[in-house]
């Protein structure tokens, strides 16, 4: 039977995301908004939701307030309108309706974000503090680290990494699904090559990959990126690096190292596996020192 109402279009909608390759927390936060549009709209017919209707939702307090009734981020509300996009283009594509009715929708001009990142005497001092630990968790845990701060890959694709997925001899690294759902290569540095080799290869003094995963716990598990966070955030306090950051800070100071040392962007982009350049242009902290200076060689 094919779905009229907005109720009997939203699983058919999370396969479809579920097929492009979309992470099981996407998909969950896709659901989680379109049953609270549900909700709001009272599961109207597809065909009779207009523009205007949509605007009142997207203008209402459940989307525009917390539960304490101070406004929600710009980028919490732009996160709604993303997903009410996505799911009537493809209501759209398939035929559900003829007139897109969430098609005017824009989203706010956001700042791009500045996330806090290390220098490399900082990234050095915290590398260093975790290799002079002779303890298995902390054998593991440089391995792990190193991983992430040599090649700038996601929390989500070194913990998804397996043995085979390390390619010692080319240099190359196999992340079979970033975050948009594709699989793709990255270089692997010379410098982190002798840090993983004897990892993978020997095990870490008991901690051993299962087979299916590189870094786990000391049980075999995979680990968690819960588990990692804490794991960062203890590194971080015996090296005593007082900084606002987190485990995806690493790929901030990844991409920021390689932008001063290149100065290309595209390049940049290339190596994070970005699809825009856009996304890349946060790695450029660009300084009004910097800035006045470029316009004085200028003359």
């Amino acid at each position: 039977m094919t779905p009229s109402c907005l109720s009997q279009s939203i699983e058919p909608f999370l396969r479809q995301m579920a097929a492009d390759g979309r992470t099981a927390s996407s998909i969950r936060s896709y659901q989680r908004e379109l049953l609270l549009l549900d909700q709001a709209v009272g599961d109207a017919p597809l065909k009779r939701l207009s523009s205007d209707r949509l605007n009142g939702y997207l203008t209402s307090p459940e989307v525009q307030l917390k539960v304490d009734g101070t406004p929600k981020r710009v980028s919490t509300v732009n996160r709604t309108k993303s997903v009410i996009r996505a799911f009537f283009r493809w209501c759209q594509q398939t035929g559900l309706i003829e007139r897109d009715p969430a098609a005017h929708v824009r989203l706010a001009v956001t700042a791009t974000p500045v996330t806090a990142h290390m220098t490399r005497p900082e990234l050095n001092r915290f590398l260093g503090m975790i290799r002079r630990v002779r303890h298995p968790l902390a054998l593991r845990d440089y391995a792990l680290f190193a991983t992430l701060a040599y090649t700038g890959i996601r929390l989500s694709d070194v913990i998804r990494l397996r043995p085979s997925d390390v390619d010692l001899f080319q240099g190359q690294l196999l992340l079979r699904r970033t975050k948009g759902g594709r699989c793709e290569p990255r270089h692997l540095p010379a410098r982190l090559r002798p840090i993983l080799s004897p990892y993978i290869r020997n095990g870490s003094r008991g901690i051993r990959s299962n087979g299916e995963a590189v870094f786990v716990t000391q049980h075999g598990r995979p680990l968690s990126p819960r588990g990692v966070q804490y794991r960062f955030a203890l590194w971080l306090q015996r090296a005593r690096i007082r900084k606002p950051l987190s485990v995806h800070s690493l790929r901030h100071t990844f991409g920021t190292l390689l932008y001063r040392a290149t100065k290309d962007l595209l390049l940049v982009s290339r190596a994070l596996g970005h699809r825009d350049v856009k996304s890349t242009l946060r790695y450029a902290h660009l300084g009004d020192h910097i800035l006045a200076k470029a316009i004085n060689r200028m003359w």
